[in-house]
């Protein structure tokens, strides 16, 4: 068996990825904001202005390009207080900032936990 090897695409033909411990995060394109885990319960989380993490989406940083790098790179110091910082997609829709494009499913379950029925989930403990 042989592996055919892709030519890599270079900068001029496409945008860059972004990658956080390996992991391809999506295109440097579009909105995004920093979400993680909080340490000390594994809540998530998403980055403010003023550089502190909230519970609330609605209440995230919305940047782009070079801004959502930047940001990113203030979140993975922030070793204290929260793990596994990236960048996640987002659209401003009419009803308020939600997850965007093929993520938006996992990204679902990561704030509300489980898919299973809202009695037994974290929406049963007033957490959602």
């Amino acid at each position: 068996m042989s592996a055919t090897v892709k030519k890599p695409d270079t900068p001029a033909e496409k945008p860059a990825k972004i990658s956080v411990g390996g992991v391809k995060k999506g295109r440097n394109e579009g909105l995004k904001i920093v979400t993680a885990n909080r340490l000390v319960d594994g809540v998530v989380v998403y980055q403010t202005d003023d550089q502190q993490w909230t519970e609330d989406l609605g209440a995230a940083t919305i940047v782009e390009g070079e801004d959502a790098l930047a940001l990113l790179d203030w979140a993975l110091t922030d070793e204290g207080h929260v793990v596994g910082p990236y960048l996640m997609d987002v659209d401003e829709a009419e009803t308020g900032v939600q997850p965007d494009g093929r993520g938006r499913l996992r990204e679902e379950i990561r704030d509300r936990g489980p898919t299973i029925h809202p009695q037994f989930g974290r929406q049963a403990r007033g957490q959602a």
